[in-house]
């Protein structure tokens, strides 16, 4: 079978209607996922009894099992918790892409599973990753701070902080473009991302090599682009820090 372009123009519009989903899978949860990383990193430092231990377990657990089988669990868990609690299943049925395909009844818990696991998933790489950069700044500068009388929030604000981010900015934003390809695999739970696109259209005339190929093409375009934002915003970072080489 010979390789076919018109099967990747046709496609490319399918693919394209999915994107802004793929970049919500993505954004929120490492939005989200910093702020509840950013606490529970708070916690760790802390050592605040009991819940230091919990955390602990917390960021263990979510780093430890990939997040494939972490999108089984939450979906057939959540799934079986409403169906016993409630007795029913949630469905919205609604049209795809303008009218033109009906993709048919789906279970909103599984764009609510993917955003939530996601989101979780995240926070824990994160808190680690926050915890090493607040953990990476000279502490007895915050001695310094106390001794030109700043109150802890404000050396933490005005000092540690802002150091600390120029230290966590690499590392967040490899996870960032990490978790961007790692959202490919919510179309298990189907939920229509760029993958599953692609792989829906694929399906009709079995053209997989194109439609992968496609889907491969716009992950590459996305990273590109996301790296040179990312690449910006950290000399910009350093900039403002006094600290650009």
């Amino acid at each position: 079978m010979n390789f076919s372009w018109a099967f990747i123009f046709d496609t490319t519009g399918y693919v394209v209607k999915a994107l802004p989903l793929t970049l919500f899978l993505t954004i929120f949860p490492v939005t989200a996922g910093l702020v509840l990383g950013f606490l529970l990193a708070l916690l760790k430092m802390y050592r605040v009894p009991v819940a230091n231990r919990l955390v602990s377990i917390y960021v263990s657990f979510f780093r430890s099992i990939p997040l494939l089988v972490l999108l089984f669990l939450a979906f057939y868990g959540i799934d079986n918790f409403y169906s016993g609690f409630f007795g029913t299943k949630y469905y919205f049925n609604f049209t795809f892409y303008g009218g033109e395909r009906v993709w048919g009844s789906i279970d909103m818990n599984k764009n609510v599973t993917a955003v939530v696991t996601l989101t979780l998933y995240s926070s824990a790489f994160l808190c680690e990753i926050v915890r090493g950069a607040l953990n990476s700044v000279d502490m007895r500068q915050m001695e310094a701070a106390h001794a030109l009388g700043m109150t802890k929030r404000q050396a933490y604000f005005r000092i540690i902080i802002p150091q600390a981010i120029i230290v966590a900015l690499p590392n967040y934003f490899n996870f960032f473009l990490a978790l961007l390809k790692g959202t490919s695999v919510v179309f298990t739970i189907s939920v229509v991302d760029i993958m599953a696109a692609a792989k829906l259209q694929a399906e009709y005339g079995y053209r997989y090599i194109e439609a992968y190929t496609l889907v491969g093409f716009f992950y590459i375009i996305l990273s590109i682009g996301f790296s040179q934002i990312f690449t910006r915003i950290e000399k910009n970072a350093k900039l403002h820090m006094g600290l650009a080489e």
